[in-house]
């Protein structure tokens, strides 16, 4: 999705902003986030050590997939559970956390390649049978505060939320486009504004659910990933904000142009020294501010 955007909103704890992906300006030039960039650090390579063909499928997502066999290099995209991928050779062993595995250079179905960590994979799995894509996983929705009636199709609970919204009444209206949703998950855009709704509720898990449900159908999203990040710091998942972030400055802020893409990324890079500051990881925050000054 290339969309233009909204007028951002504008969340205060410390500096998070939180930006709609609707409408059709183009958003204020001062109100984005950003992160790419380098690590500040040599990248280890992975020897190349042929394997015969070899399948791994991604058993606990989403699963980051990086540019360098470490925890420090950037994250190029994140591959959703039960992803398959070819593994093209073996890499050091390393302890993460309580788990011990090595690190794996692999290839995605789409032909991309990179590095992950071993401990979230299923090894030697079939090959994938056409060579697409499994689905990106569709992600429970909250249930409704108030019963909502079952012999409505979702054209029809759709159409309540938005009467529901247009006055005032959102805590329905979340209800009744979760349920609409959840007969028509392929209605991607529909977990964007429904995340809209829970974080003016401020329903922070809530949101990131939606969100987490928008970036699996639009993995190239600048605004969803932002959001999702700051949906994850107002729910104190500072790691996987850390994550998502990390990911979005990779990407093109959509509705953004000239100076605009800038100020965007600069304001998620901001989202990003946030969270690694909530999380405790002072020399993150200042790898991610050197990037920021970089642009």
């Amino acid at each position: 999705m290339r969309g233009t955007g909204k007028v951002p909103l504008l969340l205060c704890w410390v500096v998070f902003l939180l930006v709609s992906c609707g409408g059709e300006e183009e958003p204020p030039a001062d109100e984005l986030l950003d992160l790419t960039g380098t690590n500040g650090g040599v990248v280890e390579t992975l020897p190349e050590v042929p394997t015969d063909e070899r399948y791994a499928e991604v058993a606990e997502g989403p699963l980051n997939l990086r540019e360098g066999p470490t925890t420090e290099s950037a994250i190029i995209i994140q591959l959703p559970a039960r992803a398959r991928v070819e593994i093209l050779s073996e890499g050091h062993e390393e302890t993460i956390g309580e788990d011990t595995d090595r690190w794996y250079e692999v290839r995605t179905t789409d032909g991309g390649r990179g590095y992950v960590f071993g401990a979230f994979l299923e090894l030697d799995v079939p090959a994938p049978g056409d060579g697409t894509p499994v689905p990106p996983p569709t992600l429970e929705l909250p249930g409704p505060s108030a019963a909502v009636p079952e012999d409505l199709d979702p054209v029809e609970l759709l159409g309540i939320s938005e009467e529901l919204e247009a006055v005032g009444r959102r805590v329905e209206a979340a209800d009744y486009l979760a349920a609409a949703l959840a007969g028509t998950p392929e209605n991607v855009g529909g977990y964007f504004h429904l995340s809209e709704l829970y974080f003016e509720l401020e329903r922070y898990d809530d949101a990131a659910i939606a969100l987490e449900n928008y970036t699996q159908h639009q993995p190239e999203s600048f605004w969803g990933h932002n959001n999702l990040g700051l949906a994850y710091i107002r729910s104190h998942n500072y790691p996987r904000a850390v994550a998502v972030l990390e990911r979005a400055v990779q990407l093109d802020p959509e509705g953004r142009t000239g100076e605009g893409i800038r100020s965007a990324l600069r304001l998620a890079y901001r989202n990003l020294i946030a969270a690694y500051e909530a999380n405790r990881d002072s020399q993150g925050a200042e790898r991610a501010r050197q990037r920021m000054d970089a642009l």
